[in-house]
């Protein structure tokens, strides 16, 4: 499989999330996929992912991932994302704040056919809590 085809399967899977279509989203990974997310120290699998967007989409209104970068070829993808929103549910113990916010990350992805087989988050894994957690402006 081509860079170009695996852009576009993970593209695919995105614009599922973005429709809040998770199950689309996950249609995209194999189901033993594993995501490792820098500063946990355990991997998330595939329900772990389903619960975890599951209640981003229940605290989050106008949840989408945005492309910020996306290339890849020889069975990996790389891409640099935005998860924005607006949060107008508990989230984390934290009571709806109505702040947006923007949550900058990297994965890469390895492909294996057309499924994504193993995913690395990289970025700051508390920033989602740090701007719903920083003082109302004055």
């Amino acid at each position: 499989m081509s860079g170009n085809e695996e852009e576009t399967l993970l593209r695919r899977a995105v614009a599922a999330l973005n429709e809040g279509d998770i199950e689309g989203y996950l249609s995209g990974f194999a189901p033993d996929c594993l995501r490792w997310v820098g500063g946990l120290g355990m991997a998330l699998t595939v329900p772990d992912i389903r619960e975890n967007l599951r209640q981003l989409f229940t605290a989050f209104d106008e949840l989408h991932l945005d492309e910020d970068l996306l290339f890849g070829g020889n069975g990996h993808v790389c891409a640099r994302w935005t998860l924005r929103g607006v949060h107008t549910g508990e989230y984390g113990g934290i009571a709806p704040t109505h702040r947006e916010i923007a949550v900058d990350s990297c994965e890469v992805y390895t492909f294996v056919g057309d499924k994504v087989t193993e995913c690395y988050v990289y970025g700051e894994s508390m920033s989602l809590f740090n701007q719903l957690a920083e003082s109302a402006p004055e």
